[in-house]
């Protein structure tokens, strides 16, 4: 179904808060296991021209982007996952651990909440918590 999508994303690096907020058109599809969320970024994001697409099954999500800006990230709950994220000065190697991940989708949309840290070099660098909402375009 071709969805809006409001994302709210907090991330806590440093001791500072930041908080960005996008809301966009995209896809909510009902897959085998679970569902796929797909959307384009934009220049809010500092990746236009990337396109993101969560897998989402119980227990966790894989963050796939492609485009100007490919990666991906694997949260699962309560478990680390080392994985290879590009940015615009190189590939780095992160470590990710996700301490809360749940979701209530539906044929009509709803809502995705998850939070995790990103680490690297066996430090942690920073937290994040990603509340997404997805309601049918009408």
């Amino acid at each position: 179904m071709k969805a809006l999508i409001k994302i709210i994303g907090t991330q806590t690096a440093d001791g500072e808060r930041d908080v960005i907020e996008l809301t966009t058109d995209g896809t909510l599809e009902q897959t085998a296991d679970g569902w796929c969320l797909c959307y384009n970024e934009t220049e809010a994001t500092g990746m236009e021209g990337t396109v993101t697409k969560l897998d989402i099954t119980p227990g966790r999500l894989n963050l796939m982007r492609t485009g100007s800006h490919p990666s991906m990230l694997i949260l699962e709950k309560n478990r680390r996952h080392h994985c290879n994220y590009q940015t615009p000065y190189g590939t780095i190697d992160l470590g990710t651990y996700t301490s809360e991940l749940e979701y209530r989708l539906g044929d009509h949309g709803g809502e995705v909440l998850f939070s995790y840290t990103l680490g690297f070099n066996g430090g942690i660098s920073s937290a994040h918590t990603v509340h997404i909402t997805v309601q049918e375009e009408k």
